[in-house]
């Protein structure tokens, strides 16, 4: 996700790229990248070659205190992050930026998120739809009461190397936080058959959440190929195909109350939401603005992730959030690894 994600997901070509930390570092208005940082040595000379870097680190406390970044991507494995969040934090970033999931266990989460609020750094998750075009208009759609207030989200989605729950739907989950405006306050869930669900695996399955303020939302993992996501308020719906290919906003004709659609407004010309992300991290240390994914948002992914898979482990019992048990967690595997499970 550093740096050459985007040789690997050719498949899209729908979507705006880049994916990969550095380019979207690069393509964004009013940041420049100055280092970068990996343990293996070609990969962190790949690294320079491919973005002009020159200034390249094998340990991240030396980069930081060499270079004292306003803002540093963590795109690390689970197992190292905790202690580069809190390296970056203690030695001075602004921005700390990991990738999804944010961590292992719920435990490590509350760790980063403490450690960046006593050292006044910005704890931002990775979580790219937040900052895609399409869902920020919807948003303003939604806020302006076009189709009237917010009642259940959706997401249908189904990959053929498996779309786990804490590894992909970070990403579901967090764009469901940003559009209810509330902590999610219960859970229940269901996993795919054939999975070792005893064993603290990523898994793939549906659920149910309900959010503080009533919002409710369905995750469907029995979907055709793809990732659609659908928004329903009072008047109307804005409905993500595709993986985020083709959008569209309904309403109700106002002499009949059948739906209808509608022009969907801001005519969306493709952007990358990484180069977005980061010039609105920029802004967070500019102007003070909060990350549309703050590190909670994170946490909650991957509590919401985790208690699905205990409401199955009991027997499909509604799991209140948060969770009591902070050693909770839930292992990272790979889309192939997925696969092989199923």
């Amino acid at each position: 996700m550093g740096s050459t994600i985007d040789d690997e997901v050719m498949s899209g070509p729908h979507y705006p790229w880049p994916w990969a930390h550095a380019p979207a570092m690069i393509e964004a208005d009013g940041v420049e990248l100055v280092a970068g940082v990996d343990l293996d040595e070609d990969k962190l000379a790949d690294f320079g070659n491919r973005w002009g870097v020159k200034a390249l680190y094998t340990d991240v406390r030396e980069m930081v205190a060499q270079e004292k970044p306003d803002i540093v991507s963590v795109t690390t494995r689970l197992d190292e992050r905790p202690d580069v969040v809190a390296a970056l934090a203690e030695g001075g970033a602004k921005v700390i930026f990991p990738t999804k999931p944010l961590s292992r266990t719920l435990a490590q989460a509350d760790e980063m998120i403490e450690v960046c609020r006593r050292n006044n750094a910005v704890l931002a998750v990775s979580c790219h739809l937040n900052w895609y075009a399409v869902y920020t208009n919807a948003r303003e759609i939604i806020d302006r009461g076009d189709i009237g207030q917010l009642r259940s989200m959706i997401c249908n989605s189904s990959h053929k190397g498996g779309a786990g729950i804490s590894r992909l739907h970070s990403h579901t989950f967090a764009l469901f936080r940003l559009f209810a405006g509330a902590p999610v306050k219960w859970v229940f869930g269901y996993m795919d058959d054939g999975q070792p669900i005893d064993l603290d695996e990523d898994l793939v399955g549906s659920g149910y959440a309900v959010y503080e303020n009533d919002v409710r939302a369905f995750l469907n993992s029995r979907s055709m190929e793809g990732w659609d996501l659908e928004f329903i308020c009072e008047r109307g719906r804005v409905v993500s195909r595709n993986t985020h290919a083709w959008n569209e906003l309904w309403g109700k004709d106002p002499e009949t109350g059948y739906p209808v659609q509608r022009q969907f407004p801001n005519p969306w010309r493709p952007r990358s939401s990484m180069v977005d992300a980061f010039q609105q991290l920029a802004r967070c240390i500019e102007t003070g603005e909060e990350p549309l994914c703050p590190g909670e948002y994170g946490r909650e992914a991957l509590e919401i992730a985790i208690g699905m898979r205990e409401s199955h482990r009991r027997g499909g019992i509604r799991v209140d959030l948060p969770l009591e048990d902070r050693s909770l967690g839930m292992s990272e595997r790979t889309m192939s690894q997925l696969t092989a499970a199923k």
